[in-house]
């Protein structure tokens, strides 16, 4: 299965008045997740199902790529998704998919670095893998593993000029 795992854009600071789970995105964030939208929606691969983490910034998140999509199923929170969780009890959720599906996943840093490094099967690949706010990265994976993927893209929104 391809697994397209989005680290939510560039968010507002916390204040004492904003939790961080209510924290929205900038306008920075807003624009690279168009960006980041466009190019997904350009490439090869056709995103069968969206989760994203309940945090107000990957909804947003999710919201923009489901538009630039043109995604028109239901987006599903996932509490599997929270920043803190690590991203990888949403394999549950998953294997209930084929190995041609597409499934996109917006979370946070450094549960999906970490969880990509996973899919990879390469823990230390952690420490080579950059998330910027807004970045991506589609990996190939079997499903009967959730192991030793591919890598398809790892892109920045810094990066494209769309």
């Amino acid at each position: 299965m391809k697994i397209i795992l989005v680290r939510h854009g560039e968010a507002e600071n916390a204040t004492p008045t904003i939790s961080d789970s209510q924290r929205d995105l900038t306008d920075k964030g807003v624009s690279d997740i168009h960006k980041i939208g466009k190019f997904i929606k350009n490439s090869s691969l056709a995103v069968k199902q969206v989760y994203y983490s309940p945090y107000t910034r990957t909804k947003h998140t999710a919201e923009i790529l489901s538009e630039e999509l043109k995604y028109g199923c239901q987006m599903l929170a996932s509490d599997d998704l929270v920043a803190g969780k690590g991203c990888t009890d949403i394999i549950s959720c998953l294997v209930n998919f084929t190995n041609s599906d597409t499934v996109l996943l917006v979370g946070h840093n450094p549960d999906i670095t970490y969880f990509a490094a996973k899919l990879l099967g390469n823990s230390s690949a952690a420490e080579n893998l950059i998330f910027q706010p807004g970045s991506t990265i589609a990996i190939n994976v079997a499903r009967e593993k959730f192991a030793h993927g591919q890598i398809i893209w790892a892109i920045s929104p810094d990066n494209l000029g769309i």
